[in-house]
């Protein structure tokens, strides 16, 4: 398990370029999509040029344009993200991407804890669908997916959903669902059916918790695929491709 290098603040620029479409500019507009990372308490993944912190959004004042967010664990990260001149903000709320830049942080309070405070960014970019079309996993006779943490442990997750940008593991192990954003996994090996066992590198990139209808608590972790191989492309495409015709054909 190796941790990818970390992107430079300007990144989400020059990546914008191509994708502006996206881009939201007026404060009520970046507001909203704020305010719904508060409610729901996504994880937000926080970058500097000197390290990065996982976090949530605690509070968005509108009328003072300012966002507070949750203090990181460890002190040193803390540091460096006070001493940064810009913050680059990155979160995958159910698969969809949310990406923006501030300016400087400072340190409150927040409910009696330390926070951390920026201005509103300039612009906001909220990716309105996911890159690829995603399909269910089956039910009966699940596929799987087989890895190992860096300690050596290992651990095997149903697959929940997947697509040709990346896959969603459920599980019922808190520890997975804990492991920091931005994370990747090498060598998952994933079992898509008879004969189909596809090693891959993954990025954690959405970790959240759902309960069953009967009080049952699920972690469901999204993951993108790092550098997939052609073949195991074409592989995928293929059972994509079977999986939804299959559906289509159920449900008609």
């Amino acid at each position: 398990m190796l941790a990818e290098p970390l992107p430079h603040a300007h990144d989400i620029e020059k990546f914008a370029e191509d994708h502006e479409r996206f881009a939201r500019h007026t404060p009520s507009e970046i507001s909203i999509c704020l305010r719904n990372l508060v409610q729901r308490r996504d994880m937000l993944t926080v970058t500097s040029a000197q390290g990065q912190i996982v976090t949530q959004l605690l509070e968005v004042d509108v009328r003072e344009a300012r966002i507070v967010f949750d203090w990181g664990g460890d002190a040193s990260d803390n540091r460096a993200l006070l001493d940064a001149r810009q913050l680059y903000f990155k979160g995958a709320p159910d698969g969809v991407r949310v990406e923006f830049t501030t300016a400087s942080a400072h340190a409150v309070t927040h409910e009696g804890r330390p926070a951390f405070e920026v201005p509103f960014p300039e612009k906001l970019y909220q990716f309105q669908r996911r890159e690829y079309f995603r399909v269910p996993a089956p039910i009966l006779d699940p596929f799987y997916a087989k890895g190992a943490f860096a300690d050596g442990e290992s651990f095997r997750c149903e697959v929940h959903d997947l697509s040709l940008g990346g896959i969603a593991l459920r599980t019922e192990l808190p520890r997975l669902a804990e492991t920091e954003i931005g994370t990747v996994f090498s060598d998952v090996v994933l079992h898509l059916g008879p004969g189909a066992a596809l090693p891959v590198d993954l990025e954690l990139v959405s970790p959240r918790t759902v309960t069953t209808p009967r009080g049952d608590v699920r972690h469901v972790v999204g993951f993108r695929f790092v550098r997939l191989s052609g073949a195991a492309e074409t592989v995928l495409q293929r059972l994509i491709t079977r999986m939804e015709a299959k559906r289509r054909s159920l449900s008609a």
